[in-house]
């Protein structure tokens, strides 16, 4: 009986030393999943600032692009604009280029032929060099 007492007492200090080992365990399971949890909802409060800045910052990039189409949709406007009136302008001056034309050519206009003849009127065209 003594080896049964020796044997007790051996199995009630192994059964004290896991009791206290899974004491420990379970403190350091619980500071563990404290630790992780707070980790955890700093992530979480981490991803949702910055959805809240990446919503912020499409809807900033959204609206200059919007301001870029319109300033091209401007600038292309403001540029066919130009080549009309440049279209229009060198249409312009070939038209009254042609009439100036056939006036002179008619002798119209204050492009009139004279009756009395050229004498008294400057001479017209390329003066002639004297030697």
């Amino acid at each position: 009986t003594r080896v049964h007492i020796e044997v007790e007492s051996f199995l009630k200090e192994n059964q004290n030393r896991l009791e206290e080992k899974l004491e420990m365990w379970m403190e350091r399971y619980e500071r563990d999943t404290e630790a992780k949890q707070q980790e955890l909802n700093l992530l979480k409060s981490t991803k949702a600032n910055n959805l809240t800045h990446l919503q912020e910052l499409a809807k900033k990039y959204r609206e200059c692009e919007q301001l870029v189409i319109e300033d091209r949709v401007e600038k292309e406007t403001a540029r066919r604009l130009r080549e009309q009136e440049a279209t229009e302008s060198s249409a312009a001056v070939k038209i009254q280029s042609w009439w100036r034309g056939t006036l002179v050519r008619r002798g119209l206009g204050p492009f009139k032929k004279g009756k009395k003849g050229k004498a008294k009127g400057k001479e017209k065209g390329k003066k002639k060099k004297k030697k």
